[in-house]
């Protein structure tokens, strides 16, 4: 197998979904000392994983949100309010501007696109 990122996620995830019970973090471990794959690299997968699972569970609370008649602009505030719980104001606006700048960001490339 060649050892490029995806072959190896791909592989992974393979050995994940034959035995889905098993623990992914000791599975990505002994999988990668097993192909010989480096420490940053193993870094770059358990990372990989993790955002996979936030993503995943970001999907199923907004699709949990619509079945219960939320919009996606509700749950989106609420999602808001979780995250800026305990922060102080200028940390607040921070965020909302790293959120704002990044959507600009989307809109203009996918219109770009288009």
């Amino acid at each position: 197998m060649e050892q490029t990122f995806e072959n190896i996620l791909t592989s992974l995830l393979e050995a994940y979904e034959n035995n889905p019970a098993q623990d992914i973090d000791t599975l990505i471990e002994e999988k990668c000392k097993e192909w010989g794959v480096a420490e940053e690299q193993i870094h770059l997968l358990k990372e990989t994983n993790g955002l996979i699972d936030s993503f995943n569970e970001h999907a199923n609370s907004l699709e949990k949100a619509k079945a219960d008649g939320w919009s996606r602009k509700r749950w989106m505030l609420d999602e808001m309010d979780r995250i800026t719980d305990g922060r102080s104001e200028e940390e607040k606006a921070q965020i909302a501007s790293a959120i704002s700048d990044t959507n600009e960001k989307v809109i203009e490339e996918t219109t770009a696109k288009e």
